[in-house]
């Protein structure tokens, strides 16, 4: 008996990758930052790094989360979001979540992390519930 192994299947890199729109801005004492697109296991990462930069050096004292764009949001979106709410308070700053997107919502109230952030906006009334 003989083994053929087939040759690994050509792949066309494509252009076509899930875009994550990030900006930043400043709302008298907060800076916000502005999340448009996926937040996943591809996309995670950058907010992470983003919310590092911003805390790097003078911290804000409020940060903003818009999460009103966010268009896909996972596992990896909540441990972003947990990540960054750490880094956020252990520079002594607040963390809110701005009008996260209804797909943000469910992911948070399924599993249990709905109430753990402080957030307004329609889609999340306003709460102050854990940290």
């Amino acid at each position: 008996m003989s083994v053929h192994q087939a040759p690994p299947l050509a792949t066309r890199e494509t252009t076509c990758q899930p875009i994550l729109s990030l900006a930043v801005a400043r709302e008298g004492p907060a800076t916000v930052v502005v999340v448009r697109g996926p937040l996943d296991m591809d996309t995670a990462g950058l907010l992470v790094d983003l919310v590092d930069d911003v805390m790097s050096g003078q911290p804000p004292p409020v940060l903003v989360l818009d999460l009103s764009g966010v268009a896909f949001f996972c596992a990896a979106g909540v441990t972003a979001l947990l990540a960054v709410r750490r880094r956020v308070t252990s520079g002594g700053c607040a963390l809110v979540v701005r009008e996260p997107s209804r797909i943000t919502v469910a992911v948070l109230e399924m599993v249990g992390l709905r109430h753990e952030f402080t957030t307004d906006g329609p889609a999340f009334p306003s709460t102050s519930v854990g940290s």
